[in-house]
């Protein structure tokens, strides 16, 4: 039997009944993506997933995209990227300053990630409490959450999303850990318009689209004026109302629909072994609303 257990503040829900090891029938991924559009998050706990299985799941319920990261790609897997602090011969075996600023995975691409699954292989501990916790914040509910007059001043205003200005603002805060863009890196990915506000694919609510992460500016709009409201919305994003805080457990898989959410990593472990896999999928092209 499926269920669907919703979480107290509205954002997220955890999956009962579901055995991704075992494989999933196409009604299966049906329920997943309608718990995705009603709560964006979902959680799937005590779930003993190998690559095969996270990247045919990823697969079931979108269509798998490759990493820009391939060096951090888990052998054999492409599609899965290892996030970590472990180190092998002094180097991290995966990213790991994945998640250090607010943001929605892919938002500097053209068309970014519907979904992303992250999955825990390894999580740290301090005595019995786990550490590495993943916040996630309803850009939806930000949205409902706006005065009228902040909602019309946002009507039809287009941001600058940039992974190279991204990779940037990390190295002026010291907290870049991952190795520098290819040249190649960087022709696949260069700065990119998407509306501010971005009607959801399927269920049509205004979603704020800027993020702390990528947002660089505002077309049209003078540097500063664009940061000082920038500045605004991503405070009011980043709002205890609007969040959900997971803790991990080992056997967690938890998937998000970056339309609805922004996330962010809690880096309270320092260097206790940390290892997640990740997947994504494509997503549309963002809609102005």
């Amino acid at each position: 039997m499926r269920i669907t257990l919703p979480f107290d503040n509205g954002v997220g829900a955890e999956l009962v009944g579901l055995d991704v090891a075992s494989g999933l029938a196409a009604d299966d991924y049906a329920f997943v993506r309608e718990a995705l559009d009603a709560h964006s998050v979902v959680v799937l706990r005590n779930q003993e997933v190998e690559p095969r299985a996270q990247r045919a799941f990823a697969a079931g319920i979108g269509t798998l995209r490759p990493l820009v990261y391939g060096r951090y790609s888990l052998p054999g897997y492409p599609e899965v990227m290892m996030v970590s602090n472990i180190k092998k011969d002094g180097q991290d075996i995966g990213i790991s300053d994945a998640g250090s600023l607010w943001h929605s995975d892919g938002a500097y691409l053209r068309e970014p990630d519907m979904y992303s699954l992250l999955y825990g292989v390894q999580i740290p501990h301090r005595g019995d409490e786990p550490l590495g916790d993943t916040l996630f914040a309803s850009v939806c509910a930000a949205y409902d959450g706006l005065d009228q007059e902040t909602r019309q001043r946002l009507a039809g205003l287009v941001g600058l999303n940039s992974f190279v200005w991204h990779l940037e603002k990390k190295a002026r805060q010291g907290t870049l850990r991952r190795a520098p863009l290819t040249p190649e890196q960087k022709a696949n990915t260069p700065d990119v318009e998407h509306p501010v506000v971005r009607r959801h694919p399927h269920t049509g609510r205004a979603c704020l689209y800027v993020s702390e992460a990528h947002t660089c500016g505002i077309v049209g709009m003078p540097q500063a004026q664009a940061e000082e409201l920038l500045q605004r919305l991503w405070t009011h994003i980043a709002s205890p109302q609007f969040i959900y805080r997971h803790r991990w457990a080992k056997g967690d898989l938890v998937i998000w629909d970056n339309c609805a959410v922004q996330h962010l990593a809690s880096f309270d472990y320092g260097d206790i072994p940390r290892l997640m896999h990740r997947t994504g999928t494509f997503g549309p092209r963002p809609q102005i609303c």
